[in-house]
């Protein structure tokens, strides 16, 4: 029988928690600076390790490869910018940070490059639509009564984010960040009502 009750359990559950997050988001943030520094092919697992401070052991209990590492540093990202989009200086109610993702794309630029030069790109815009997808799922089930035809329209909605950000990077003298959030949020209340992207 252990000597241990429950509080202890708990605690140590709580521990081990914290330290996951501490070496997944030290892996997270070191593939994001060496992104900016060197080509993905030359970014090793080892070259990770280092820059994370993580043991090798870590790395692997929570990614398979490199690629891993570069998509949960995309979602972690992407999840940062979800958690903020009702900030002080922004319209309420917004379904997606389209203005701050576009602003966070334009200063990594060379990354894109980076990893389209890599093959990788297409792996990111597929991941930004799922995510994308259900982060307006949550969104506008937070905010209007959700009907069966949610999920259809979310990811619907998140194929033409991703892809207008696609575009909005290509153009040479492209419309502010600011218009194009404008933008896909009139379209979006359409789509899902505008109820849920004009709340006050």
């Amino acid at each position: 029988m252990s000597n241990k009750d429950g509080t202890d359990v708990q605690q140590t559950r709580e521990r081990e928690d914290a330290r996951v997050e501490r070496s997944t988001a030290a892996v997270r943030h070191a593939m994001a600076e060496l992104l900016y520094e060197q080509r993905f092919e030359d970014i090793t697992v080892q070259r990770i390790l280092d820059r994370a401070g993580v043991a090798r052991a870590t790395f692997y209990a929570h990614y398979r490869n490199k690629d891993d590492a570069l998509y949960a540093s995309f979602e972690g990202m992407l999840s940062r910018f979800g958690s903020q989009i009702d900030g002080p200086s922004r319209p309420r109610g917004r379904l997606v940070p389209v203005a701050e993702l576009l602003q966070h794309f334009a200063s990594a630029g060379p990354v894109f490059g980076a990893l389209r030069e890599a093959g990788r790109l297409d792996g990111i815009w597929s991941l930004g639509t799922d995510l994308v997808a259900a982060l307006i799922e949550r969104r506008v089930g937070a905010m209007v009564s959700a009907r069966d035809d949610l999920r259809l329209q979310a990811r619907m909605l998140a194929g033409a984010c991703m892809e207008m950000m696609r575009w909005w990077l290509e153009q040479p003298q492209p419309p502010t960040a600011e218009r194009l959030d404008a933008q896909f949020h009139a379209m979006a209340g359409r789509v899902v009502g505008t109820r849920a992207v004009t709340r006050a």
